[in-house]
Formats: structure tokens, sequence, C-alpha cells
């Protein structure tokens, strides 16, 4: 029987990845690591959930990688979410960890010819750039986007190796379990001090969309894919900053990247939750887990 490692459990995508393969009963193993002491609350409670399931393992990044073994199917990278991009301090602290843990699991994976997914963002490519398909070369200009490219790139070095890579980039993801430093988690719970918006602003996913569509990289069939998250019902990220009462103006849907056809035939990505839908369930969350809100 096989099994799911997560590295990253402890992340937005990450956690999100592990619950839903723990829900149809697979083995999962997770890496975690720290994460900034603004989301020491939310940490609890993601390992509260995760812990109490008899299908799942978890360690913290260390030396080695070895639940990592020939008995694993795929091997999803999730070391970084939205959050950890507000704090620049933390996030330089982690970068070489981080840098030395994909190596460690891209070498893994290869040994074992195990599937690799590289959870990437559409913030490779700078506010500049128009046009943008999956052939794309990426101009970053945020912190976010120039370290995924770094990391990007290293990926692409194994990319003739002959067993099965992607790398799927998607837009800013929303709803339950976001983390507390982005934004809708930030207006949900009242806060009034001013912040600069460190997240991409274009459009936005509910976190189970993408993670329906990312639970397919474990089935479909591939070599070295870059897959974009984008489709025609993506809504703009104005549309849940207004719901969250953050004013904002409410933009039309750049034309900016195109549709990926691989994105729908390869994982059958779909956005089918609204913002108003999904802000809605991570209104109920954070009331339910991070009370008192205001």
């Amino acid at each position: 029987m096989g099994n799911v490692v997560v590295i990253g459990a402890n992340r937005f995508i990450g956690f999100h990845l592990c619950m839903a393969f723990l829900d149809e009963g697979t083995e999962v193993k997770g890496y975690t690591h720290s994460a900034h002491k603004e989301e020491d609350d939310l940490q609890e409670e993601m390992k509260f959930f995760l812990g109490r399931n008899a299908n799942y393992a978890s360690t913290e990044v260390g030396e080695s990688l070895d639940m990592i073994t020939s008995e694993t199917d795929i091997v999803y990278f999730t070391y970084f979410d939205g959050g950890d991009f507000y704090h620049p301090d933390f996030l330089r602290q982690e970068m070489q960890k981080a840098q030395q843990v994909l190596i460690q699991a891209l070498n893994k994976c290869r040994q074992f010819n195990i599937r690799f997914v590289f959870v990437s963002t559409m913030r490779v490519f700078g506010d500049q750039q128009r046009k943008i398909e999956e052939t794309t070369i990426p101009e970053p200009d945020s912190s976010e986007g120039r370290l995924y490219v770094h990391f990007e790139r290293m990926i692409e070095k194994y990319k003739d190796d002959g067993w099965p890579i992607i790398i799927v980039r998607t837009p800013t993801l929303y709803g339950p379990w976001q983390p507390l430093s982005m934004c809708y988690s930030k207006n949900i719970a009242g806060y009034e001090e001013a912040f600069d918006i460190m997240e991409g602003t274009d459009f936005i996913i509910y976190i189970e969309d993408a993670v329906s569509a990312l639970r397919r990289c474990k089935t479909a069939a591939y070599s070295y894919e870059v897959v974009h998250l984008v489709e025609e019902k993506l809504q703009p990220w104005s549309a849940g900053a207004n719901i969250t009462h953050m004013e904002v103006k409410e933009e039309a849907a750049q034309e900016k990247y195109e549709i990926s056809r691989k994105a729908k035939e390869l994982l059958h990505f779909s956005s089918k939750v609204t913002a108003k839908e999904g802000i809605y369930l991570q209104k109920k969350h954070m009331r339910t887990f991070f009370l008192p809100l205001h």
C-alpha cells in the first residue's frame, strides 16, 4: 500500500492536501517546520486535526527525509504559504533550509522514481508582464515571485531524468485555515492597523478547488509539466477584499493570463466556489476557532 508525503504539512496548502487524502483513507506522512509566532494558534489547531487521524504520521524537517521511500506514491512540496511573505525576517531564516530540503526531496524522488509536485505561484510573473502563458518566461518583481522562480529553476534541472515532475502555479488562495497574516483573515478579524499587501491581487481560488486539482497529480499522466490553475470563472482578488470590508476598487478580471488547457484536461481544474460562498466559510471557520473577533 502506497502513501503520500507532504513537505509543509503545517502550511495552508499542505494542511488541506493532508486532510483531503486522509478523508479518502490514504496514508499520509507529513513534514512540518516552524512558522511565524503570529500563526501559533493556527498551527496548534492544524496539529490537532491531523494528529487525531491514525493514517497520519509526522516529523519535523531535519537532516534527512526518511519517510520518503520506495512505497511513496507522490511527494508534494508546500514549504511556504502566503502568510510567510508578510514576515521577511522569518522568511530569510527559512530560505536556506527550504532550499536544502527541496534538493533532498528531489534526489529522493529521483532515486525511487516518485512523482514530485511543486506548488508554485502566479507571482513568478511581474505586474508589467502581459498575455502570460505556461511557456512565458517569468520576470518576478516581488520577493515571493523571486523565491519561487529560484526554486523552479532548481527543479527544472531534473526534468530530463525520466521521472514525473509537475509545477503547479496558483493565484492567491483563500478559505478556512488561511494564514492569519494574510489580508482576508486580517480583515475578517477586524484588524484596524494599516498594513502592506504582500500577496497577489489579480485573482483568487478557493482552497478546496485548488486542492481538488492538486490531488489529481497523483494519477494524471505527465513527465515534466508546468500548469497554471487559470480558467474562465476565476474571480478578482478585489471581490473577496470588498466582502471582507476592505475598501479596494473592484476591477474586471484582466485578460492577462491565458486559460490553461492543461489545468482542465490534466488536472480537471474548475473554480466552483464563489467569493461570497468562500468568504462565508472562511468567516465561519475563524469565528469557530479564533475568537474573539471584531
